[in-house]
């Protein structure tokens, strides 16, 4: 690999491998095509579609799950490009009604559902300037291990 010195803020280099355009672990070329390669043999994007497509009142928790999916998933380079806006979208949309079916669960539930809208609704924002996007909520168990 061909590494190549960058300047960065305050007068430092910072190295740079050739084919990665950021620091994430997707944010390469060979990650990229690895994503490209697992979603082409494991038919997840479309599991999650199909689900999203499902009745929300009988159908909430598995709802949910699909959209957690994609909140763990769902970013460019990783999620195929084809399905990503729509699928985020489509998930929004879907949590939006589930907001109905756990209103009745208490302000808790809302505010669990309220911070994985937040989190679908910055993946669509294609500013990289923009400010990092918020974490679910309810999962800092899965993000802190």
């Amino acid at each position: 690999m061909t590494e190549h010195a960058l300047p960065c803020r305050g007068g430092c280099l910072r190295m740079s491998i050739m084919g990665a355009w950021e620091m994430s672990p997707w944010d390469n070329d060979k990650a990229a095509d690895w994503f490209g390669d697992l979603f082409d043999e494991i038919p997840l994007a479309r599991k999650v579609e199909e689900t999203l497509k499902l009745e929300a009142e009988a159908h909430h928790e598995e709802i949910r799950a699909a959209t957690a999916m994609l909140i763990m998933l769902g970013r460019v380079y990783i999620w195929p490009i084809d399905d990503f806006e729509r699928h985020v979208e489509l998930a929004l949309e879907r949590m939006r009604e589930l907001r109905d079916v756990y209103r009745e669960h208490g302000d808790d539930w809302l505010e669990a559902i309220d911070s994985e809208i937040a989190v679908l609704e910055a993946r669509l924002t294609a500013d990289r300037d923009a400010p990092a996007a918020p974490q679910p909520t309810t999962w800092k168990r899965f993000w802190g291990r």
